[in-house]
């Protein structure tokens, strides 16, 4: 299973959310991909979120760059955000 480690926003000026750093105070825990494909276009979407599940920043329809990370995941531990990174 890979998630996203780092989500870069090519822009000026660049910003850049990353797994485990802190910003405002709250740690990022998760980057997560919410967008949709039409059969016309796209709705390129991502939302990062704090280690309570709630959004620090979403980012729509703009160039990114996405850093994956390959993780292993316990059955028994799939659903606690604390085991989510190896």
């Amino acid at each position: 299973m890979e998630i996203i480690k780092r989500l870069t926003v090519v822009s000026n000026p660049t910003r850049i959310f990353e797994v485990g750093t802190v910003i405002d105070g709250r740690e990022v825990i998760e980057i997560r991909q919410i967008g949709s494909e039409f059969e016309n276009s796209v709705h390129s979407e991502y939302v990062v979120l704090d280690e309570n599940g709630c959004p620090i920043a979403s980012v729509e329809n703009a160039p990114v760059i996405l850093d994956y990370q390959r993780i292993v995941v316990d059955d028994n531990e799939k659903d606690d955000p604390r085991y989510r990174i190896a």
